[in-house]
């Protein structure tokens, strides 16, 4: 009898180890993808930053060129400023497609960063379950050891 009650405190000893083993590897997964999280953020927000200082820097050389193409229309004939005129629109047309190139691009980080916290939530979501299924599976172990207990 004493060995019967030896082996099954064993059992639940064992069980709750277990449980427990898995809730510290269900946390440090948790962590990680935490971690993952913040490095695709920084990532993101590096990404984000390169791509404006870039188009900044670009439509600071457009605006200098368009002024310098302004300056050279004051001294060409009527011609001569139909030609730079057209030139600028063209500069506007390709600024308007960088601005859109912008847009998409944090478009595409916004539905990334969505989808890993999606992917978070949906962790956390498993994690809570498992938890809950094994305090479940901890509490049926002692009922079924108390019953033996009590028999």
């Amino acid at each position: 009898m004493e060995s019967l009650q030896f082996d099954a405190q064993e059992n639940v000893q064992r069980a709750v180890a277990d449980s427990n083993d898995e809730i510290i590897q269900l946390r440090e997964t948790v962590s990680a993808l935490r971690e993952e999280l913040d490095d695709l953020n920084h990532e993101k927000t590096r990404a984000v930053q390169e791509v404006l200082a870039s188009h900044r820097d670009e439509i600071e050389q457009l605006t200098n060129t368009a002024q310098a193409l302004r300056d050279e229309l004051d001294n060409l004939n009527h011609e001569k400023n139909t030609a730079v005129q057209e030139m600028l629109q063209q500069s506007r047309e390709e600024t308007g497609q960088l601005r859109e190139t912008a847009q998409a691009v944090r478009d595409e980080l916004d539905a990334v960063k969505f989808s890993y916290e999606g992917r978070i939530e949906e962790l956390e979501r498993t994690a809570r379950e498992d938890r809950r299924q094994l305090h479940e599976t901890i509490t049926k172990l002692r009922e079924e050891l108390e019953g033996k207990h009590g028999k």
